[in-house]
C-alpha cells in the first residue's frame, strides 16, 4: 500500500517586498511550494483555499498586524493547529509572551541565520508530511476495508443468482461497485458445443443521465488480449492516449480515465472470460483496486464453474426426462397405427369403420411427422443451422392459415377462437417459419384451454413493430415456471401422470424463430388457472404496401396439387428406385393409380440396368440404399449425354430432411427434393410438374441448380 505526499505549501506573510524575496531565497532549497502574502488579509484568503505546513508571519503590518492575523487564524477550525513562526525585529518581552500565547511555535529575531530558519521550517514540513501520510494511509485502509465489505456482499449476490445470465449480471454490477468505476463489462465464454458467450454491461448514472455524452468504449481488443494472456492488465489514461489502436473506435473518442481488466479462469487454469473496468470515479486505478478485482474474479470463476456444473446436471436430468417422453410420444402413435393396421387386415369391417381406421392411422402418422420435424428443428437450433428465407410479406394471411389448421380441433373441443387481424401489417420474414410460430402458439393455447373457454388471437401495430398476441383462459403458468417457459425440453409437468402430451420444444422453437427474425416474444400469466398470454413483436417492413407473396408452405403445396394433380400421369414412364419393399409398393400403387407406367426397382444397380429398357420420362429415387446410393445413381445418369437420358427429370424422395441434405441432393443432379413421408397428391403433382417443365424446356441443367425445388409433405 502506497501513500505518497507531494510538495507541501509554506505561507510567507510580510508587507515588505524585499523581505519576501529574502525569505523565498532562503527557503527555496527545501523544494516546497512557497506562497507569498503582502498583508494579513491576503494571508487569510490563501488559508481559506489551501492547507499549509507552516506559516512565517511578520508582526508589524498595516491594517491587520501579525497578532490580529494569528488570532483570526486560530479561530478557524481547519487552521487551529497550523504552526506559526513569528519573524520580527521587536525584542521586547511582551511581544514574545503574546506570540506564544497565540499558539506560535517559535519567535525568531531578524536578522536571522538562513540555515537556522531553514532547519526550523524543515522540521515542521517533515512533521506535516508524516501527518499527511498517516491520514492517507488511514483513508486508504478505510477505502480498502469498504472494498472488502462490498466484496463480501458481492459474493452473496453472485452465489444467490439463479442462472448463469443472472450471475454474469451480478458479477458486473459488483465489479463496478467494488472498483469505483463508471463502466464495467463481464465476458464469460465456455468451451462447450452450442454454448453462447455471455456478456453484461453496467453503467453509472453519469451515462444514463447524460445520454448525449457518449461513454468511452470498453475495448474488445483489450478484452481479447486479457483473455489470451490470462493475466491482469492495468493502463493509465496516458497509456491509452498513446495507443488509440487498442480501442475499438479508432481513437475517435477520448480514452476512458484508466482501464483495469482481470481474467476469469477455470479450475484447470483455462481462461473463461474477463472482467473489465474503465473510467474510474476518482483518479487512476490503484494496486488495491487490482487486488480486490482479482479476488472478485476468483470468487466469480468458482461461482461460474459451480453454476455450469449445476446446469450440466440439470441438463442431464432434462435429457433423461426428454428421452423417456420422446419414447412415449413416438410409441403412442405407432401403437394406434400398428393396431388399426392389424384390425383392418384381420377383421371384416364395413366401409364406415374402415374409413375411421384409416383416419386414425393418417392422424397418427401426421403427429409423428410433426414430432420428427420439431426434433430436426431443435437439432438445427443447437448447431446454429436454423436459417430463414426472408422476403417482404403480409402477416395476416400467415396467421389466418395457422388458425384455419387448428379450428376443427378447437370446435371439436368446444372452444371459441376470436380473431382480430390488421390486414395491412407487413414484415420481412419467412412465411413458413412464421406460420410455424403461430401454429405452435395456438396449438399450445388449444392444449391448455378447458372446453367451453375461448382463445383470442390479435395482430396490430405497436409503434414500429407488429404485435401478435395469443391469449387463452386456460390453465395458466405458475410464477416459478414462467421464466423457464421458453427453455428447451422444459415442461411444467414432466411426470407420467401429466395431462397433456408433447416434448416441451414448441415454445423453444417459437423463441428462436422469432429472434432470428429480429423480434422478441414474452409470456405472461397471473397464475395457475388464470390463463396465459404470449406476445410476439416483429419489426415492421419499412416499404410502401405492395402486392407481396403470402403463400405458406402448405399453401404452395395446395396450389401445386390443385394445378397439377387434376391432369393424370397417363403416358408418363416413371423409373422408381426404392430399397424398402413396402415403400416401393406404396409409391408404385400411387403412381399407377394416376395411369403412369412405373418401373420399380430396389437398387441403383437395377435402376441403371433397367434405364435403357424403360426409357423413363421421370426418375423418382430414394437416397439411402445399400451398395450404391441415390447420389451415385444420379451422377451416373448425369454423365450420359442428353440424347441418352442424361437430362432426365429427377426427384429425390428421402427421409433425409435437413437443409444440407436438400442441397446435397440438388448439387448431385436431382431437380427436386421431397421429404418422406409425402402425401400421394404431392408426389403425383411433383412428378407431373417435372414432366411438364421438361417438355417446356424449363428444367435447369446438371450444373445449374438455381431454380431447383424442395417439396415438403
Amino acid at each position: 500500500m502506497r501513500a505518497e505526499v507531494g510538495r507541501v505549501n509554506i505561507l510567507i506573510v510580510d508587507d515588505r517586498p524585499e523581505q519576501l524575496l529574502s525569505l523565498e531565497a532562503v527557503l527555496a532549497p527545501l523544494g516546497e511550494n512557497l506562497v507569498k502574502a503582502a498583508s494579513g488579509r491576503e494571508a487569510l484568503r490563501h488559508l481559506l483555499q489551501e492547507e499549509f505546513a507552516v506559516i512565517l508571519l511578520d508582526i508589524k503590518m498595516p491594517e491587520i498586524d501579525g497578532f490580529e492575523t494569528a488570532t483570526l487564524i486560530r479561530k478557524r477550525r481547519s487552521t487551529l493547529h497550523t504552526p506559526i513562526i513569528f519573524l520580527t525585529a521587536h525584542t521586547e518581552r511582551v511581544y514574545v509572551e503574546r506570540s506564544y500565547s497565540l499558539g506560535a511555535v517559535d519567535y525568531i529575531m531578524t536578522p536571522f541565520a538562513p540555515e537556522v530558519l531553514r532547519t526550523k521550517v524543515s522540521v515542521f514540513v517533515d512533521l506535516f508530511k508524516k501527518t499527511q501520510k498517516i491520514k492517507l494511509q488511514a483513508e486508504s485502509l478505510r477505502a480498502h476495508a469498504e472494498q472488502l465489505q462490498r466484496l463480501n456482499r458481492a459474493a452473496l449476490r453472485i452465489n444467490s443468482a439463479l442462472s448463469l445470465d443472472a450471475m454474469v449480471a451480478a458479477i458486473t454490477e459488483a465489479a463496478r461497485d467494488v472498483g469505483g468505476a463508471h463502466q464495467a463489462m463481464t465476458l464469460v465464454k465456455l468451451e462447450r458445443p452450442g454454448e453462447r458467450a455471455r456478456t453484461a454491461v453496467s453503467l453509472s448514472e453519469r451515462y444514463t443521465t447524460f445520454q448525449k455524452e457518449a461513454p468511452p468504449p470498453i475495448a474488445g481488443k483489450l478484452c481479447a488480449l486479457v483473455c489470451a494472456r490470462n493475466r491482469p492488465l492495468r493502463l493509465t489514461q496516458r497509456e491509452l492516449s498513446l495507443h488509440p489502436e487498442w480501442l475499438d473506435n479508432g481513437g475517435q473518442r477520448p480514452p476512458p480515465r484508466g482501464y483495469l481488466a482481470v481474467p476469469l479462469t477455470a479450475a484447470d487454469g483455462q481462461n473463461i472470460g474477463s472482467i473489465q473496468l474503465s473510467d474510474r470515479h476518482d483518479g487512476e486505478f490503484s494496486d488495491d483496486d487490482e487486488t480486490v478485482l482479482v479476488q472478485l474474479a476468483q470468487l466469480a470463476s468458482i461461482a461460474i464453474q459451480n453454476c455450469v456444473h449445476a446446469e450440466a446436471r440439470e441438463a442431464n436430468r432434462l435429457k433423461d426426462e426428454f428421452l423417456a417422453t420422446l419414447s412415449h410420444e413416438l410409441r403412442s402413435p405407432l401403437n394406434a397405427i400398428l393396431g388399426w393396421t392389424h384390425l383392418l387386415r384381420s377383421e371384416p369391417f364395413d366401409e364406415q369403420r374402415v374409413s375411421h381406421g384409416l383416419e386414425v392411422i393418417e392422424r397418427n402418422v401426421a403427429a409423428q411427422t410433426k414430432l420428427i420435424e420439431d426434433l430436426l428443428d431443435v437439432s438445427r437450433v443447437t448447431t446454429g443451422k436454423l436459417s430463414i428465407s426472408a422476403a417482404p410479406m403480409a402477416l395476416a394471411p400467415v396467421v389466418e392459415t395457422a388458425i384455419d389448421a387448428i379450428r376443427p380441433a378447437a370446435e371439436a373441443k368446444g372452444l371459441t377462437i376470436d380473431v382480430s387481424l390488421d390486414p395491412g401489417i407487413e414484415v420481412n420474414g419467412d412465411a413458413d417459419r412464421l406460420q410455424q410460430v403461430v401454429s405452435n402458439l395456438t396449438s399450445n393455447a388449444l392444449k391448455f384451454t378447458r372446453p367451453g373457454d375461448h382463445i383470442l388471437v390479435s395482430l396490430r401495430r405497436a409503434g414500429a413493430t407488429a404485435e401478435l398476441t395469443v391469449r387463452d383462459t386456460g390453465e395458466g403458468i405458475a410464477p416459478d415456471f414462467l421464466p423457464l417457459v421458453f427453455e428447451r425440453f422444459r415442461q411444467a409437468d414432466s411426470t407420467s401422470r401429466r395431462t397433456h402430451a408433447g416434448l416441451g420444444i414448441g415454445l423453444s422453437l417459437v423463441r428462436h424463430i422469432v429472434e432470428i427474425h429480429g423480434g422478441s416474444v414474452v409470456a405472461d400469466s397471473p397464475g395457475l388457472h388464470k390463463g396465459s398470454t404470449f406476445v410476439i413483436r416483429l419489426p415492421l417492413l419499412g416499404v410502401e404496401p405492395s402486392s407481396l407473396p403470402t403463400l405458406t408452405r402448405e399453401g404452395r403445396s395446395r396450389s401445386l396439387v390443385c394445378s397439377e394433380s387434376a391432369s393424370n400421369l397417363g403416358g408418363l414412364r416413371v423409373l422408381l428406385v426404392e430399397d424398402d419393399a413396402d415403400a416401393r409398393e406404396l409409391l408404385q400403387e400411387v403412381l399407377s393409380q394416376h395411369h403412369a407406367e412405373v418401373t420399380a426397382v430396389a437398387s441403383a444397380h437395377e435402376a441403371l440396368a433397367a434405364f435403357c429398357v424403360a426409357l423413363p420420362h421421370v426418375l423418382v429415387s430414394d437416397i439411402a440404399m445399400p451398395g450404391e446410393d441415390g447420389y451415385e445413381l444420379i451422377r451416373a445418369i448425369r454423365r450420359r449425354p442428353p440424347q441418352a437420358g442424361g437430362d432426365l427429370p429427377a426427384l429425390a424422395l428421402t427421409a433425409y430432411a435437413r437443409k444440407e441434405d436438400q442441397k446435397r441432393a440438388l448439387d448431385a443432379g436431382f431437380h427436386m427434393h421431397a421429404t418422406k413421408p409425402i402425401e400421394p397428391a404431392a408426389l403425383v403433382a411433383a412428378v407431373a410438374s417435372l414432366a411438364a417443365r421438361a417438355r417446356a424446356g424449363d428444367l435447369p441443367c446438371a450444373r445449374d441448380r438455381g431454380s431447383s425445388e424442395e417439396i415438403n409433405p
